[in-house]
């Protein structure tokens, strides 16, 4: 078994907490278990952005990252999603474990988002395995295929932030 990868440590390694701010939220946590991410929020203002990167990256260092090359979709894996929720969360169902656990290859930008839709509006259990964006997005264009979809527009895509940092009015 690989050395556990914890939260903490990969915020210090991005420099959005220090050691101590680690030691006093893993203090705290002791005391009240609350999720590490929910106490760096509340005790330091880490931002819900920054927790999630971090965990996209925990969970990339855990899986790796899959090789689309080496798969072959099944098409009622494909089936479960339609193109706009394949472009939207940036995410390929790929086939069905033998337990029955759908196995869907996202990019590690949108991780988070993909798995709280999966959450809320897929039936089977998912595992989520991380791509490498490019190759993800040429396996989408080949299976959900979109013609509006350029590469100017993915390339401003790939420049957005979201969630936006600011609300829109400014506030």
């Amino acid at each position: 078994m690989s050395k556990a990868i914890h939260i903490g440590q990969i915020l210090v390694e991005q420099g959005v907490l220090n050691e101590q701010q680690v030691f006093e939220i893993l203090e705290a946590q002791r005391k009240k278990s609350i999720p590490f991410g929910v106490l760096a929020e509340r005790m330091f203002e880490v931002t819900i952005e920054s927790i999630e990167r971090a965990w996209a990256q925990q969970y990339h260092r855990y899986t790796g990252t899959i090789d689309l090359a080496t798969q072959t979709p099944d098409k009622k894996a494909l089936g479960l999603i339609n193109r706009r929720q394949a472009w939207q969360f940036e995410m390929m169902p790929i086939g069905f474990e033998s337990t029955g656990e759908v196995v869907i290859a996202a990019s590690r930008q949108r991780l988070a988002r993909a798995v709280t839709f999966v959450m809320n509006k897929l039936e089977p259990v998912a595992y989520f395995r991380i791509a490498d964006p490019d190759q993800l997005r040429e396996y989408l264009k080949k299976h959900y295929a979109m013609p509006e979809v350029s590469p100017d527009l993915i390339d401003r895509a790939k420049s957005l932030v979201w969630p936006p940092t600011a609300h829109p009015s400014g506030q």
